[in-house]
Formats: structure tokens, sequence, C-alpha cells
């Protein structure tokens, strides 16, 4: 049986994420997702991303005052996209609570408790 990955633990792949590079919410989703399937997460550990989780996230990291976003106008036909970026709080709550490496996706079998 599947388990979601926690807010917490979410939260912490998305301050991640962004630690590296400013990013749209689309992007940090579908990079999420595999980043998990990549690691193997997503399967052996039975860890999933639950579809619609990303953006709640953003928006309650955005409320906390560790993401700033704006939307960047992409050009005719194409949506505009909501870019995020961190904060110094941000970046200071990234650096205590991320593990840096090259998937930040493998730290979530530690997270839950998973046994490799």
């Amino acid at each position: 049986m599947a388990g979601s990955i926690s807010e917490q633990n979410l939260r912490a792949l998305v301050l991640g994420l962004l630690a590296r590079r400013e990013m749209y919410g689309y992007e940090i989703a579908t990079t999420l997702a595999a980043q998990l399937q990549a690691s193997g997460a997503d399967t052996a550990e039975g860890i999933e991303l639950a579809e619609g989780s990303v953006y709640p996230a953003l928006r309650r990291l955005e409320r906390d005052g560790l993401l700033n976003a704006r939307w960047v106008e992409i050009g005719e036909g194409t949506p505009r996209r909501r870019y995020y970026v961190l904060t110094p709080a941000g970046e200071r709550q990234a650096a205590r609570t991320v593990t840096h490496g090259p998937n930040p996706a493998s730290a979530i079998a530690h997270c839950q408790g998973a046994r490799p």
C-alpha cells in the first residue's frame, strides 16, 4: 500500500529544489515526480506524491514567508507561469532542513522510515 509524502517532507523537498534555482509550479511538481520515479521510492518504498499536493504546499510556504512568487508572461497563446523563489528566510530554512545531494527525493525513504 502506498503512502503519501508528509507535508513536512514535501515542504523540505520543495525548499531543496528552489535552493537550486527559481522554478514554476508545474515544473516543481513534475521534477518531484520524476525524482521519485528515478529514485525508485515511488515503487520500492510505496511512496507517492499525491496529485494536487504541490500547489497547496507552495501557497503555505509563500504564506509562511519562505517563498516569493511572480507571474511571468511566456508568450502569445501560452499561459503565464507563476515562478517561485526562496526568500532569505526560505534559504535559511532550506539550509537547516534539506539534505543536499543529486536527488532530494532520495531522502524521502529515509524521512518516511522506509528501508533500502
